[in-house]
């Protein structure tokens, strides 16, 4: 069973019930929960609302990515991507990785460095110092916005090429060839062969010689009858 295309999911595309679920997971949590996010950061709601809701998208997009994407990408995109660069069933899911690597480990370090900033600042305190902002993250902003909008770029992209790889829209192909087909157990597994019947396979038989039937004998006329000549 290929756990990409099996069971079959509850959209009605096709799809997964993995895809179709990833699908609503950034539809409902993941797109909204990154702009509840910029909100909480623009209102300087910092601790703890930024925090964790940057911890709780970052950690779900770690999970789909290890156990979902990266197997689809090696299953159908990484074979096709040489032979067929400007199909969208290809293509989009590049692009899509080639922004959403980037957009995580971004992530992934600002999370670190505001888990690190909080435990420095706890041990400062703690030690009775009074200049913490030596400990802070003071460039946060910038690094936040960019994650931000590659975040955003990479969920588009992964709604974009889930429409367009189970045909919610037609699928363009940039060489101008039409867009082949998705590469599936079925689509890829050949016909089987047609079974060798007796009267194909079998030998005709061969002919039966004959000796050959001598012709007709030959008559010898009688000579013709002379006169008798008389004496």
């Amino acid at each position: 069973m290929n756990i990409y295309l099996e069971p079959q999911g509850f959209l009605g595309t096709g799809a997964g019930l993995l895809a179709d679920i990833t699908l609503i997971v950034y539809i409902l949590l993941i797109i909204p929960g990154m702009l509840v996010g910029f909100v909480f950061a623009r209102r300087r709601l910092h601790r703890p609302h930024h925090k964790y809701t940057m911890t709780i998208i970052t950690v779900v997009n770690w999970l789909l990515i290890l156990f979902l994407m990266v197997g689809a990408y090696i299953f159908d995109v990484a074979g096709n991507i040489g032979q067929q660069p400007g199909n969208a069933r290809y293509l989009l899911p590049a692009i899509h990785a080639l922004l959403g690597l980037p957009a995580q480990l971004l992530a992934t370090y600002i999370l670190f460095r505001m888990f690190r900033e909080d435990a420095l600042v706890a041990a400062a305190k703690k030690r009775g110092e009074t200049e913490l902002s030596k400990y802070w993250f003071k460039n946060a902003k910038g690094f936040m916005r960019l994650s931000l909008a590659l975040w955003l770029a990479t969920a588009l992209l992964g709604i974009g090429n889930y429409v367009v790889r189970y045909e919610v829209i037609p699928a363009f192909n940039l060489g101008g060839a039409p867009a082949a087909p998705i590469a599936t157990e079925e689509a890829t597994a050949l016909p089987p062969e047609p079974a060798a019947t007796k009267e194909i396979t079998a030998l005709p038989p061969e002919p039966v010689i004959t000796e050959d039937v001598p012709g007709p004998a030959e008559t010898v006329e009688p000579p013709a009858a002379t006169e008798e000549t008389s004496g």
